[in-house]
């Protein structure tokens, strides 16, 4: 199982997007990591409404995406209306790939890999289609709710505990679907594959109590869809009572700093 954004597809960008000034950041350190030239074919599976795949294909580079929400490949394909482009999408599912082995020189998932029941088989389907030397690049980008460290505000950290753990109170756990971020990289140490971190961009962002509230009232995350709708508004109701007590207002500021941080995988496929 892999779970579809179908329904936030309309908001994704807004609530999802890189600011413009990181995005070109992150595009650039991508070309620069693959040594990117007019034949590169770059894939990524998860391509979503092309928030890492727009800037690449608007600098002219072939691009193919898969993903298994119909409304985020619009969402993309608007974007590029009367726009020359070499890009290719298609709605399918990330294990089982429609494509000829050693298709591509360069594959990319950022932030997918924890969506995606059986990630061991896009892993590998992954690797199946990319070009022997080619380049992997891979992202996770999800905090782990359950451990904080110092790149985690703790504020932030302390507020989606909470909503953990007023769900569990009414029987509802926050969903499990895929894999962890060390999880993946162990299997790839495991496949004799060499790692390295890049740090693509760093940025701080602007964040209140009541925003992220809001958020999660508006379901833009995925944390609460499977939640019915009247457990819904008692979770919500319980978790601005709690802020309230925990942060004394709802314009507590939680603020701070993020990061787009690459692994690049090589001598893998």
């Amino acid at each position: 199982m892999s779970v579809s954004f179908d329904r936030v597809s309309d908001i994704y960008d807004a609530t999802r997007g890189l600011p413009a000034s990181i995005s070109e950041q992150v595009t650039d350190t991508i070309l620069n990591l693959t040594s990117a030239t007019p034949d590169t074919k770059f894939f990524e599976t998860g391509i979503g409404t092309g928030r890492i795949a727009l800037p690449i294909v608007q600098r002219g580079y072939s691009y193919t995406g898969v993903d298994i929400s119909k409304k985020m490949l619009a969402e993309l394909h608007r974007k590029l209306e009367g726009i020359s482009h070499r890009l290719t999408t298609v709605k399918a599912d990330a294990t089982s790939l429609p494509f000829a082995d050693n298709s591509f020189d360069v594959a990319l998932t950022i932030h997918v890999f924890h969506l995606i029941s059986n990630w061991q088989q896009a892993l590998a389907e992954i690797c199946r289609v990319l070009k022997s030397g080619g380049i992997y690049l891979y992202s996770h980008f999800n905090m782990d709710i359950n451990n904080v460290d110092q790149d985690i505000n703790q504020d932030k950290f302390d507020f989606e505990q909470k909503l953990q753990a007023i769900m569990a109170d009414y029987g509802y756990s926050l969903p499990c679907y895929g894999a962890t971020e060390q999880e993946v990289l162990d299997i790839l140490h495991e496949q004799g594959a060499t790692l390295e971190t890049v740090v693509a961009a760093r940025w701080q962002f602007e964040l209140t109590v009541g925003k992220l509230l809001e958020h999660h009232q508006n379901k833009v995350y995925r944390h609460t869809w499977h939640l019915r709708d009247d457990i819904f508004a008692r979770v919500i109701q319980d978790l601005r009572s709690w802020s309230l007590q925990r942060y004394g207002s709802l314009d507590y500021d939680l603020s701070g700093e993020r990061k787009f941080k690459i692994v690049v995988v090589r001598n893998w496929a």
